[in-house]
């Protein structure tokens, strides 16, 4: 098994995501909170990104390739982290404000169930890998 996760500071790296989010979850009167629908990523050759804002994942599930990175970009004010364990092997981003990113990546198939440090199960997200 094979997990990878890089740290890399977002302004360095010149990218920025601007996500609306509401907190903890879709705050709207619509009753269509399903949670983050799964993006087929990944499997058109392409790193997968996943948005951290105030305060959810966005997308809240997806779908990658083995050995294709999940790239985790923070924005929003609120501090925010991805905790989780994948085949063994306990994952941690930092915490972090407004703006870096969080690199994972597995070449082993499964499924990988994490959430916010900060916010616990009310923030959460799924990655599986093929």
């Amino acid at each position: 098994m094979h997990v990878r996760s890089v740290l890399v500071p977002l302004l360095a790296m010149g990218l920025l995501a601007t996500v609306a989010g509401a907190a903890c979850g879709d705050d709207d009167d619509d009753d269509d909170d399903d949670g983050g629908a799964t993006a087929p990523a990944g499997a058109d050759g392409e790193d997968v990104r996943v948005a951290i804002s105030d305060n959810k994942f966005e997308p809240g599930a997806v779908t990658v390739k083995a050995d294709f990175d999940v790239i985790f970009e923070w924005s929003g004010s609120n501090a925010h982290s991805v905790v989780g364990t994948y085949d063994g092997e306990e994952i941690e981003s930092p915490r972090l404000t407004g703006g870096g990113t969080f690199v994972f990546s597995s070449d082993t198939p499964g499924t990988f169930e994490y959430q916010c440090g900060v916010h616990g199960a009310s923030m959460s997200g799924t990655i599986t890998i093929q």
